[in-house]
């Protein structure tokens, strides 16, 4: 076996030197607990290297015993196969503890959340909680799936009623998308703090068996189709915004389309009815969408543009005095209409939208119930849409959501155009028939 000894007790990454000077061979982390190395120096004296693809210690001792004997062989013939250290080596890499891949997953400018978002916060309590339960001091390489499940253990026994499954389900998958974090950024072990296939399935099972109470399914309330028709009957009613807003996108993802700048509207002869386009960007696995304007909804964007709240923005737009603007700015409107400056400062936050939404809930009579917002909307639209169109495309356009086969996204890129068209000829008729309702409903009371 080969000696080892230290040089600087300060340094963290880990290395080990093989052979004789002049033919010694030194294997050597270049980050703690990142991807080995084979460091040695050629014939003129240049040093060389080799990634070895791996952090596997062991078997780096081995490939560099074997390459130090050869080297040692080739430059005297019939050496003894046996290495002596002749370099001290550097201070071997303390694993990393959860508490250490914590601070990094959550710094600041290199951490796994750029910014301080309302996820960002809930993760960092959702990963707290964790730490604490299972121990600061526990290394990653030691988060096992008997870890998560005694996370769960502890987390269930503490309940009140089984309340809380959703929780701990959450905590563990924090838990594991940090540890996934890691490992891309090598501080920890390739091998370390993988989750089993099923594991989710284990985790309900495992509160089950300790609460003696079944995992909840997670509420998704919707508004139901008078509510939806009240809702859009309601609409000129409330914040120009919001009105704006909801026509454009009620079915798809509000936090997303609140987004959206002027650069995001193109009212150039496109879409199915070569009334324009307005897209609406997706984050990470949550994809956009392009919406295709029907005539009504044409109307109404050149409505808001020429006369409504944008129309201070749009001239300026016009005259290229600006590069673009928001379409639903932050902050209230003034007469109607909202400043140059403030158009172009920020967009409004998805609460400030929730919060104008459930002003229109009251105006539209319709009981505000948490969960719902514009979520019971999506839903609601979700069920709607199948009795206008069974085009499976046309449905997840209209909703964004992810297609079912990724040939109809990657092979009928010539059918993108058809089927957005489709998608508005949908979405006009789903406006229609609640509009219908609405008209009808007075005749039916009256009856």
């Amino acid at each position: 076996m080969p000696k080892t000894k230290r040089r600087n007790a300060a340094k963290k990454c880990w290395s080990e030197s093989f052979g004789y000077y002049g033919t010694t061979i030194r294997a050597a982390e270049r980050t703690p607990g990142g991807v080995l190395y084979l460091l040695w120096l050629d014939k003129r004296g240049k040093q060389q290297k080799r990634s070895l693809r791996h952090r596997d210690r062991k078997q780096a001792r081995r490939q560099a015993l074997e390459i130090a004997n050869a080297m040692a062989s080739a430059v005297s013939p019939g050496t003894a196969r046996f290495v002596t250290v002749e370099r001290p080596q550097e201070k071997a890499a303390e694993p990393l503890t959860l508490a250490e891949g914590l601070a990094r997953a959550f710094e600041p400018l290199k951490g796994l959340y750029p910014r301080p978002t309302k996820h960002a916060k809930q993760a960092r309590k959702y990963a707290d909680a964790a730490v604490h339960l299972l121990g600061r001091d526990t290394t990653w390489a030691e988060l096992r799936p008997s870890s998560i499940l005694y996370l769960v253990r502890q987390l269930a026994r503490a309940s009140r009623n089984g309340e809380g499954a959703v929780s701990a389900e959450k905590t563990c998958v924090i838990l594991y998308a940090i540890a996934s974090w890691l490992r891309t950024e090598e501080l920890i072990p390739s091998t370390a703090a993988h989750s089993n296939s099923g594991w989710k399935l284990r985790v309900r099972e495992e509160w089950r068996n300790t609460t003696g109470q079944r995992t909840q399914a997670v509420a998704r309330p919707r508004h139901a189709v008078d509510e939806v028709s009240a809702l859009f009957a309601a609409l000129p009613q409330a914040d120009a915004r919001l009105r704006l807003l909801v026509e454009l996108a009620a079915e798809l993802r509000a936090g997303q389309a609140v987004r959206a700048r002027r650069s995001d509207l193109t009212l150039d002869a496109v879409g199915g009815y070569e009334r324009g386009r307005f897209i609406v960007y997706g984050a990470g696995k949550k994809r956009g969408e392009t919406v295709d304007l029907h005539p009504e909804l044409r109307t109404l964007v050149d409505e808001v543009l020429s006369t409504g709240y944008l129309a201070e923005a749009e001239a300026a737009f016009q005259r290229g005095e600006v590069e673009d603007y928001f379409l639903f700015p932050a902050g209230k409107l003034k007469g109607g209409s909202v400043p140059l400056g403030r158009a172009t400062a920020a967009h409004a936050s998805y609460q400030a939208m929730r919060d104008l939404f459930e002003d229109l809930e009251g105006i539209a009579g319709v009981e505000h119930r948490r969960g719902r917002s514009f979520y019971g909307l999506r839903r609601q639209a979700t069920d709607l849409a199948p009795e206008f169109s069974q085009d499976a495309r046309v449905l997840n356009s209209i909703s964004g959501h992810a297609d079912s086969a990724t040939r109809e996204q990657v092979y009928q890129d010539k059918e993108n155009e058809r089927v957005r068209a489709r998608a508005a000829e949908t979405r006009r008729s789903m406006r229609q028939h609640l509009m219908d309702r609405t008209a009808a409903e007075p005749d039916a009371i009256a009856a």
